[in-house]
Formats: C-alpha cells, sequence, structure tokens
C-alpha cells in the first residue's frame, strides 16, 4: 500500500524490493594499473574458490602467478579493465587483439604487428565480479567499455566463447546484440562495426 492508500502494483513492488536487496552501486570502470595488482589477485583467488565449488571433481589448478605474469604485465597483448566501487577492485574483463585462430592467439602474449594494421578481431577472454556485488550493472559496465575501447581500436568484431552453463555472462553478452552460435558446449557470441 502506498502513502495515498492505493495498493502498489506488483511489478513495482518487486522492483521496490530488489532495489532494496541490491542497491546500486557508483562504479567507476578504468584501465587496469600496476598498483590494482593486489586487488586483483585476490579476485582471482575469489574466482578460483568459486570454480572449485563448481567442479568439484576437477582439481582447479592455481593461476595467480599467471594472472600476474601473462594477463598483467605490461606490455603484454591483454587488455583489462577494472570495475572498482568505493575505491575497491570489485570486477575486471581481460580480452586481446586477435587474430581470429586461437591455436595461434594462444602462442603468443606480446602482440607483433606492423604499423597501421590493426587484428581484426578482438577477443573477450574473461571477465569476473565478486559475489556481493553481482547483479548490478557491473559486467556490463565492463562490457561496453570493453567494446567501445575495441571500436575505437579499429577491430572489426569483438566476440567472446562463453560455456553454455555460465548464463549470467551469456545474458550479459546478448544485452548487447551479439549475434550467437552454437558451438554443442559453449556459444560462440560475435558483434560486428
Amino acid at each position: 500500500m502506498r502513502s495515498d492508500g492505493a495498493r502498489t502494483p506488483p511489478e513495482e513492488t518487486t522492483e521496490i524490493r530488489r532495489q532494496r536487496k541490491n542497491p546500486r552501486l557508483k562504479i567507476r570502470i578504468r584501465e587496469y594499473r600496476s598498483s590494482d595488482l593486489a586487488q586483483m589477485l585476490e579476485l582471482v583467488r575469489e574466482l578460483e574458490v568459486e570454480l572449485a565449488e563448481r567442479f568439484p571433481d576437477v582439481q582447479i589448478k592455481t593461476s595467480v602467478d599467471e594472472y600476474a605474469e601473462r594477463f598483467l604485465k605490461p606490455g603484454t597483448k591483454y587488455k583489462t579493465f577494472v570495475a572498482e566501487v568505493k575505491r575497491k577492485v570489485v570486477g575486471y574483463l581481460i580480452g586481446y587483439p586477435s587474430l581470429g585462430a586461437p591455436e595461434v592467439d594462444n602462442m603468443y602474449d606480446i602482440l607483433p604487428v606492423s604499423p597501421g594494421w590493426t587484428p581484426p578481431e578482438f577477443y573477450l577472454q574473461i571477465t569476473f565480479v565478486s559475489r556481493p556485488c553481482r547483479n548490478r550493472g557491473i559486467s556490463k559496465a565492463l562490457h561496453k567499455k570493453t567494446i567501445e575501447y575495441a571500436h575505437r581500436q579499429g577491430h572489426r568484431e569483438v566476440y567472446a566463447c562463453i560455456a553454455k552453463w555460465n548464463l549470467p555472462e551469456i545474458c550479459v553478452i546478448s544485452s548487447f546484440d551479439f549475434v550467437k552460435k552454437d558451438l554443442g558446449y559453449r556459444y560462440r557470441m560475435t558483434l560486428k562495426f
């Protein structure tokens, strides 16, 4: 019941409850800085715990050192954006320029390109948002910033390969009008410019 005595419409009640449960956060999306390393590695540890819970029969090999040395090291092909709430990094998205051939992309970390040439694709490799900060638009904001970056850099398309069980990521990517192709156990999702 509203203050004027009228009944609150059910959809309004649901929205009010959702907002109380997950209040809006002031989110800042920016490029990763080396000073973010410790916070990023904490998020990687959180991701590993979640993966171990999801796949209890699989031994998860820690990748904290690989993140530090491969994905977050300056001068590599990887581009990382972070989501900050109250000066704390609560999420990230890592992507890279892609030649469109995963077997080749996986073999190099420093992208040797000729001046004036841009690889045709930009690959969204991994997105992670800390559990307490989910369902508040952080993943969508990270994707938006990364897609804008890829477009400004001259890539002709952005794509991601997402496991079918990862419904939250599929929903976020779908909201940007990516075209979905079924690859069996995962989807390749593509957005062309």
